[in-house]
């Protein structure tokens, strides 16, 4: 008893740290936004590299040298960044989805207010998107159909945006009372984006729409719109 409250007593009298300058907290901080900035725009040469070789030539016609040496860097310095070819193809369909597929059909969708008309414009721009050069849709298409089997998790997340948007969507529907209310919005969304998907998938794979936006919009509106008595 005597040698804890001895040992409490020594502790209490140990000196306070002494607090750091804040210039020198400041240069360590500069420091690390430096480096961050540095890593960023190496991992980003990996990946504009690749996407750029997605569109020249098939996405198993080219290797990791092949990206290196198009990005100027080293292979050591490549797997810095990425642990093999499917981690660089998940960061480049993660980069085309957020940097032009998304904004691009929000654009679109952008000042319609009729919530049901949004929806259908989302449908349509999902359309144009899959008439981007066709060399890169179907490199993205196979790409997504791999990541869907080898990295079905880290795929979900890449898309993330696109399920976020399809939520909003519906929800302004349902906030307008024309959504029908005896599915839940959730599974939805998990069913649109599965079937606008396949969808475009299929309509690049096969090198033509088979399905027209008027019959897919027919047959979605039909299943997730109220029906009017």
């Amino acid at each position: 008893m005597a040698r804890s409250t001895e040992l409490k007593a020594k502790k209490n009298h140990e000196p306070a740290e002494a607090p750091v300058p804040s210039w020198q907290r400041d240069s360590v901080d500069r420091s690390l936004r430096n480096a961050r900035a540095r890593a960023q725009a190496r991992s980003d040469r990996f990946v504009s590299a690749a996407i750029e070789l997605l569109g020249e030539r098939d996405e198993s016609d080219f290797t990791i040298q092949d990206v290196v040496d198009k990005s100027n860097m080293s292979q050591r310095t490549f797997y810095t960044f990425f642990d093999g070819k499917d981690s660089l193809l998940l960061a480049v369909y993660e980069t085309i989805l957020r940097t032009t597929a998304m904004p691009m059909m929000r654009e679109r969708c952008e000042g319609i207010t009729d919530p049901v008309l949004r929806l259908r414009t989302l449908m349509e721009a999902l359309s144009e998107i899959t008439a981007m050069p066709a060399r890169l849709a179907r490199g993205l298409s196979v790409l997504h159909l791999r990541l869907a089997e080898s990295r079905p998790n880290d795929l979900a997340y890449a898309l993330e945006p696109l399920h976020s948007f399809i939520v909003e969507l519906l929800g302004d529907v349902a906030d307008a009372g024309l959504l029908r209310d005896d599915v839940p919005l959730a599974s939805q969304a998990a069913l649109l984006q599965e079937l606008l998907l396949a969808t475009a998938h299929s309509a690049v794979l096969s090198g033509g729409r088979s399905t027209s936006v008027d019959h897919l919009w027919a047959f979605c509106s039909a299943a997730i719109l109220r029906t009017t008595s």
